[in-house]
C-alpha cells in the first residue's frame, strides 16, 4: 500500500506548494474556528459576572475577527483545494491515456472496454482524494496539536499534555478502528463500482441481442444481484462513517471530562479563574473538528490506493517494442515484404507460423479463410499493434524494425471489420483522416463509395449528424464512409479487415465495385472470410490455422481443387441451403 501511495502523490508532486497552501489555510480555518469558539465563551461568561464593558473590547473585536476570518479562509481554502483537485484530475485522465495508447491491443487485451472506462474515470477520481482528503488532514491535525498545546500551556502545562494524550489517541485509535473495518470494504467498494459499470456498458452494447435471444431477465436479475452487493457494501460504509463520528464525539466529551476534573481543583484553589473553565472547555470541542477529519482520511486511504493499483496495473505493463533506430527518411518504394513471420499471444502456440509473401505497389492481394485462421491478427501486426515473435518484414529496403509506428499508420490505412464512428457530423468523421481537406475533396471521395447522393440528399449535407457512434446510418453506409476515409487519407497501402461481413449482397457488391475502382498506384490487403468476386484480385493467399496453405489467382486456385476449392464449395452449399 505504501509504494502504491507513494507513486500517486508522485504524479502530482508538481502542486505540492498549493496542496500545501490548500492545508495551511484549512489549519487557519480550524484556528480561526477555535479562536472564535475561546473568545466566544470568554465573552458570554464575563459578560454574566457584569463585567465592565471597556473591559470586553478585546474579546468583542477577537469575536469578530475570528467570525470574519474563518469565513474567509474557508472560502480560499475550498477554491484552492477545489482548482488543484480539477488540475490534478486533467493531468491524471492525461497521463492514463498517455499510457494506455502504446499498449493497445496487445497489452489490453484481456480487459474490457468496460473495465477500462472505469478505470479511467472511477479509479482516476478516486486517486485525486488522496491529494485532499488524505494528506492535508493529518496536517491540519498535527498544526491544531501544536496551537491547542501553546494555548493550554498558558493556564497550566498539565492540561497540555492531558490534551494532547487524549487528542493523538483520538486521533490514532478511531482511524486505525476505522481503517481496520473500512480497508476490505472500500477495496469492495472499489472493485464492485468498476464491475457494475463494466457490465452495464458491454451488455448495454448488446441490449439488442439480450432482446432477441430473450436473455433481458437473466441480465436484469444479474444486474440487480451485482448492484444489491454494492449497496450492502456502501451501507456497511456508512455505518462504518457513523461510528466514528460517533466515537470522535465520546473522545471529544471524554476530554472535556477529564479537562474539568483537573481544572476544578484549580479553581477551587483560586489558581485558575473560574470563567476560564468554559473558554478551554468550549476550545478543547472546536479542537476537535481537526480529528473528525482523519478516519475519513483512512477510508480513502484505502479506496485510493486500490484505485492506485488498479490503473498501475496497466499503466505499468511494459510494451516492449522492436522498433528501435527508426530512420527519419524514406524512399518511394512501397514493397511489403514478408519473411518467415511467427507469432503467439501465449509464447505457446503459434497464431501465425512462417508466413511468407509479398505485395507489391498497385497490387490487390486477397488473404482467404476461415475464422480463426490468424487474418486479423496479421492486420495488428502489420499495423505495430502488436510485435511478431520472430521474422522480418520489409517495406521497401527498410525493415519494419527501423521505421516509427506513425510513418508506418501514415503508410497504411485499415478499414476494421468493426467500425468507429465518431459522434458528430459526415464532415467531422471524414476530416479525422485529413484535417485540411476542402468540401470539394470530401464530395469527391464520398462519390468513389457511392455515398455523394445520399449525403447530397440531405437536409446539412456534409454537416449532417450521424448520432452517436453513427447510430443513424445503416450498417453499410458506415461501412463505406469508413472506406471513404481511408482513401482520404491517401495511403499507399490499405487492408480491408472483413469489411463484407455482415452486410446484405447489394452493399458488399458495392464495396467490392469500390474496391476494384481504388488507383492503381495503391496497394490493397483486402482479408475475408467470405469468398466473393475473389476476380478482382491479382493474388489470393489463403490462411488455416496460422498458416499458408496455398496461393494464387482464383482461376488457378480452383483448379488446384484443393482446400480453397473447399471453402468456395462449403460456401455455396450453405448459400443452397439457405435459400
Amino acid at each position: 500500500m505504501l509504494k502504491t501511495f507513494i507513486k500517486i502523490v508522485s504524479l502530482g508532486k508538481e502542486y505540492k506548494f498549493w496542496m500545501l497552501l490548500a492545508a495551511l489555510l484549512g489549519f487557519f480555518t480550524v484556528g480561526s474556528g477555535i479562536g472564535l469558539m475561546m473568545t466566544s465563551s470568554y465573552l458570554i461568561a464575563k459578560a454574566t459576572m457584569q463585567t465592565p464593558i471597556y473591559q470586553l473590547q478585546v474579546a468583542i473585536v477577537g469575536v469578530r475577527f475570528f467570525g470574519i476570518s474563518r469565513g474567509i479562509f474557508r472560502y480560499l481554502e475550498r477554491y484552492i483545494s477545489h482548482n488543484v483537485t480539477f488540475k490534478l484530475l486533467a493531468k491524471f485522465r492525461v497521463w492514463f491515456f498517455k499510457s494506455l495508447i502504446p499498449i493497445v491491443p496487445s497489452k489490453t487485451i484481456d480487459f474490457s472496454s468496460g473495465d477500462l472506462l472505469s478505470r479511467s474515470i472511477e479509479d482516476i477520481e478516486s486517486i485525486e482524494h488522496v491529494f485532499v482528503r488524505v494528506i492535508s488532514p493529518p496536517f491540519i491535525f498535527v498544526a491544531t496539536s501544536l496551537l491547542m498545546f501553546g494555548l493550554l500551556s498558558i493556564f497550566s502545562l498539565t492540561y497540555s499534555l492531558i490534551f494532547i494524550f487524549m487528542f493523538f489517541t483520538s486521533a490514532i485509535g478511531i482511524p486505525l478502528l476505522t481503517f481496520l473495518l473500512s480497508n476490505k470494504t472500500s477495496k469492495t467498494i472499489t472493485t464492485l463500482k468498476s464491475n457494475l459499470k463494466e457490465f452495464s456498458i458491454d451488455n448495454l452494447q448488446g441490449i439488442s441481442e439480450l432482446i432477441f435471444y430473450n436473455q433481458k431477465d437473466k441480465w436484469i436479475n444479474d444486474f440487480d444481484v451485482l448492484n444489491n452487493k454494492l449497496i450492502k457494501a456502501q451501507t456497511r460504509m456508512n455505518n462504518i462513517q457513523s461510528l466514528h463520528e460517533s466515537l470522535t464525539g465520546l473522545m471529544m466529551n471524554l476530554t472535556v471530562i477529564i479537562m474539568l476534573f483537573a481544572a476544578i481543583p484549580d479553581v477551587t484553589s483560586g489558581i485558575l479563574e473560574g470563567v476560564y473553565l468554559s473558554v478551554i472547555s468550549i476550545g478543547i470541542m472546536a479542537s476537535f473538528e481537526a480529528v473528525a477529519q482523519i478516519p475519513q482520511a483512512f477510508q480513502y486511504l484505502g479506496k485510493s490506493t486500490e484505485a492506485g493499483k488498479r490503473l498501475f496495473e496497466i499503466t505499468e505493463t511494459t510494451n516492449q517494442s522492436p522498433y528501435q533506430n527508426t530512420v527519419t527518411e524514406f524512399s518511394s518504394d512501397y514493397n511489403l515484404r514478408l519473411d518467415n513471420i511467427s507469432f503467439s499471444y501465449n509464447n505457446k502456440t503459434n497464431a501465425l507460423s512462417n508466413i511468407s509473401f509479398s505485395v507489391n505497389p498497385g497490387e490487390k492481394v486477397a488473404i482467404v479463410g476461415a475464422s480463426g485462421a490468424g487474418k486479423s491478427t496479421l492486420v495488428n501486426i502489420l499495423t505495430k499493434l502488436w510485435d511478431y515473435n520472430s521474422g522480418d518484414i520489409f517495406l521497401g529496403s527498410l525493415n519494419y524494425k527501423n521505421i516509427s509506428d506513425d510513418r508506418i499508420r501514415n503508410i497504411i490505412s485499415v478499414v476494421p471489420q468493426k467500425v468507429h464512428l465518431f459522434t458528430g457530423t459526415i464532415k467531422e468523421n471524414l476530416l479525422v483522416a485529413k484535417p485540411d481537406a476542402t468540401d470539394e475533396e470530401l464530395i469527391l471521395t464520398l462519390s468513389e463509395v457511392n455515398l455523394n447522393t445520399f449525403v447530397n440528399d440531405l437536409p446539412e449535407k456534409l454537416n449532417a449528424n450521424i448520432g452517436e457512434l453513427g447510430k443513424k446510418l445503416s450498417g453499410g453506409e458506415s461501412k463505406r464512409l469508413t472506406i471513404a476515409r481511408a482513401l482520404l487519407k491517401d495511403s499507399q497501402i490499405i487492408i480491408f479487415d472483413e469489411i463484407n461481413s455482415h452486410v446484405d449482397n447489394l452493399t458488399e457488391k458495392k464495396i467490392l465495385e469500390t474496391i476494384s475502382k481504388i488507383k492503381t498506384d495503391k496497394s490493397i490487403l483486402f482479408i475475408t472470410h467470405r469468398i466473393v468476386q475473389m476476380e478482382i484480385f491479382d493474388k489470393i493467399i489463403v490462411f488455416s490455422n496460422g498458416k499458408i496453405v496455398e496461393s494464387g489467382t482464383h482461376k488457378e486456385l480452383l483448379k488446384l481443387n484443393s482446400y480453397y476449392k473447399k471453402l468456395v464449395d462449403f460456401q455455396n452449399q450453405k448459400i443452397t441451403d439457405t435459400v
